[in-house]
């Protein structure tokens, strides 16, 4: 058995995971070829796991209650588990030191990525988005909120096609709902007739920020052309995987044509770094 259990979050796509943290997650550990195994958790179980495993939640909603989320990575070797994707890579480096790091050195990073602001910096979330203030990687954590409140700001279009097992899935909307403070899952439902105006206008916008950062407006290659398509250059760092997570979940999630017409834009830039990212690293 492998000393690495990831905790996923369970859906039909099963063996493929959909939420961007845990496919951060699950790039992270391809990255640094690691052997684990899935531990598939459905959403109404995550915070009894999580409490069994004795792993505190890293975030809270809205009204101060904890928010138990996924991943978690569990290191049989050592003892621990963490609880939070951002704490996984930096575990992974410190238990893989001699491969490629994820998180490099803060004096070696160099790319424009690292001043990156999200136009929705303001909004106001219902479960905050993760800040790792303290970390010791504090361009990277930056990029992960900004990254994080991006795409988040953006989520109210694919809500409504979240993979939910049938068999519990009434369950799961309602507890999502009480989080949300929502009426119902029907409020979720954008109709097409409105989904289209947000999809090539403000959601397309808010993309175009994250797309230059790769060299997207030109139809450069990434970081300005000087080097491959990653954010640092010719190899990909863990500011990629963070915006890989995401690119991971539009494609579980976007339907089938706007996810073709999404990976086109801005020079096709998301639709390439999607695809290295899955052929290099993502692990089922």
């Amino acid at each position: 058995m492998p000393s690495l259990t990831l905790y996923d979050i369970s859906s039909p796509l099963i063996p493929r995971s959909y939420a961007p943290n845990p496919s951060k997650a699950r790039l992270a550990l391809g990255f640094k070829q690691a052997t684990f195994r899935t531990e598939w958790v459905d959403i109404p179980d995550i915070e009894r796991v999580r409490r069994s495993l004795d792993c505190a939640a890293t975030r809270k909603l809205d009204d101060g209650s904890d928010f138990f989320t996924l991943p978690m990575l569990q290191d049989a070797d050592t003892g621990r588990v963490v609880g939070d994707s951002f704490d996984i890579a930096i575990h992974l480096d410190s238990t893989f030191p001699l491969r490629p790091p994820l998180l490099p050195p803060p004096h070696s990073l160099k790319g424009r990525w690292r001043t990156y602001e999200s136009p929705a910096r303001d909004t106001l979330f219902f479960a905050p988005v993760t800040t790792n203030a303290e970390s010791a990687h504090p361009a990277l954590a930056r990029f992960n909120l900004h990254v994080d409140t991006t795409f988040s700001a953006n989520m109210a279009l694919y809500g409504q096609f979240l993979p939910l097992h049938p068999e519990t899935a009434e369950g799961t909307k309602a507890l999502m709902c009480r989080r949300a403070h929502l009426e119902s899952w029907d409020d979720l439902a954008i109709p097409e007739e409105a989904r289209r105006p947000l999809f090539e206008g403000a959601f397309k916008e808010a993309m175009g920020g994250l797309a230059e950062l790769y060299g997207g407006r030109e139809g450069e290659g990434g970081n300005g052309g000087r080097g491959g398509i990653w954010l640092e250059g010719e190899e990909p760092c863990y500011a990629d995987l963070i915006v890989g997570g995401w690119l991971n979940m539009l494609s579980c999630l976007m339907p089938e044509e706007e996810w073709r017409e999404f990976r086109g834009w801005f020079g096709g830039i998301f639709g390439r770094v999607h695809d290295q990212l899955q052929e290099r690293f993502y692990v089922c």
